[in-house]
């Protein structure tokens, strides 16, 4: 793997209001016109992916202060790719498209790439990972003109799927993007496979699941429930009518919305047990960059 030096954090903002606290840093691979950041640790390494001009995306991972692409000479080099979610271990889910543009999930994990596809599926992405292995993402069928027929979640663990069938109560499709250290599974369910419509959800290793909606309201509901820590806190992205990204943080019955400084759109993905969170934004000249925003009053690891 090759290794670049982190330079600097670009970026280092302090904001403080009434929903959110949080110092932000903003970070690009060097030379790349977009970087993003997917999932972070509790020891901070973060992973995402980076891109050049007419090349294609590849996944990162950053561990103190070097950006390392993740096996640029494997099958991850020749077409898109991208790490999703990084556990204690430093196990690496990704997801990645073969040369016909379909997706594949993949897990990395003790210098071993495994090829993650649910059996029947047009696509599979995995999309997070706990420290006990459990692989949670989703999967989907698509019809001959790329319409979406079916879209479920799944688990997988040691070689296994566990669960292909993974549906929020009453939905029509679901997608999972996060898993916890107790297993409990957070997402998007979908009144309609092929609609615009997203709802987050989460479902609670002891507890029924439960849907809800982020606190940017629009005429088309969509809220994009991404990954969930330790103590319960989700992060993700909801849109309202003005279709700008927007991040949020859940615990419980509470919501702190926020955007980067001066983005014209913020996408929150990953959150550890203390609480630090990474995720793009935009910027006005259109690049995309990776974020960090770490909690003045952090939580403690668990």
């Amino acid at each position: 793997m090759k290794c670049l030096t982190l330079v600097s954090l670009t970026l280092l903002l302090f904001i403080a209001s009434a929903h959110a606290q949080f110092t932000f840093k903003s970070f690009q691979y060097p030379g790349s016109f977009l970087t993003t950041a997917r999932g972070i640790n509790d020891s901070g390494t973060i992973v995402g992916a980076y891109e050049f001009p007419f090349q294609p995306r590849h996944a990162l991972l950053i561990k103190n202060g070097q950006y390392i692409p993740i096996l640029p000479n494997s099958i991850l080099g020749i077409n898109y790719s991208e790490a999703t979610n990084i556990n204690n271990l430093g196990d690496i889910t990704g997801q990645m498209l073969d040369e016909n543009g379909f997706g594949h999930g993949f897990l990395f994990k003790n210098d071993a790439l495994t090829i993650l596809d649910v059996a029947g599926a047009s696509e599979t992405f995995a999309l997070a990972i706990n420290d006990s292995g459990l692989v949670a993402g989703y999967w989907d069928l698509l019809d001959a003109n790329f319409d979406t027929i079916a879209i479920y979640g799944f688990t997988w663990k040691d070689g296994v799927f566990i669960d292909t069938q993974i549906n929020f109560p009453g939905a029509a499709g679901s997608g999972l993007f996060g898993v916890n250290s107790r297993g409990d599974l957070s997402g998007v369910w979908l009144p309609d496979v092929n609609g615009a419509v997203e709802h987050g959800f989460v479902c609670p290793k002891s507890t029924p699941c439960f849907s809800y909606d982020g606190p940017v309201q629009g005429s088309v509901p969509f809220t994009d429930g991404k990954e969930i820590n330790a103590h319960g806190q989700v992060v993700g992205i909801d849109i309202g009518d003005d279709g700008i990204w927007h991040s949020y943080v859940k615990h419980g019955d509470s919501f702190s919305s926020f955007d980067f400084p001066g983005s014209m759109g913020t996408g929150a993905f990953g959150i550890n047990s203390a609480g630090d969170i990474v995720g793009k934004y935009f910027a006005a000249d259109g690049s995309t960059h990776g974020f960090l925003a770490e909690p003045i009053l952090k939580a403690k690891p668990q």
